[in-house]
């Protein structure tokens, strides 16, 4: 038998700790995917509030703020807008982590991640 140097000792070790590092990334990654798709739902059975609906339209209202029409909102485009979502919002109240309620939007729930002209930063 081989005797275990110091060098073979380090080297396996670095396979091994790169390997776990390796494996561990992906195993967040698919979590991530489970956690977004099993609250995608609202909770309850209560509505998601319309984008067709004539005050969720005056406010440029999107349940995924990634959907905003950046020719009518240009504040959006800017870097420090890039963390106004209804979950940061003072009119918003959490239901659970996909889903709450909007003081403003009132006839359904609205989506943590969700963005409307009506935005005011929590205090």
């Amino acid at each position: 038998m081989e005797p275990f140097t110091r060098k073979r000792f380090l080297k396996r070790s670095i396979v091994l700790a790169s390997a776990l590092f390796l494996l561990g990334g992906e195993w967040n990654l698919f979590a991530k995917g489970t956690i977004e798709e099993k609250n995608s739902d609202p909770p309850d059975g209560l509505k998601p509030v319309s984008e067709n609906d004539p005050t969720a339209q005056a406010l440029g209202f999107h349940q995924d703020a990634k959907n905003t029409d950046f020719n009518l909102y240009p504040e959006r485009k800017q870097p420090q807008a890039k963390n106004q979502v209804c979950l940061q919002c003072a009119q918003f109240t959490k239901l659970n982590e996909g889903w709450g309620k909007c003081s403003i939007l009132t006839n359904g729930v609205v989506a943590t991640k969700g963005w409307c002209s009506a935005f005011s930063k929590k205090m």
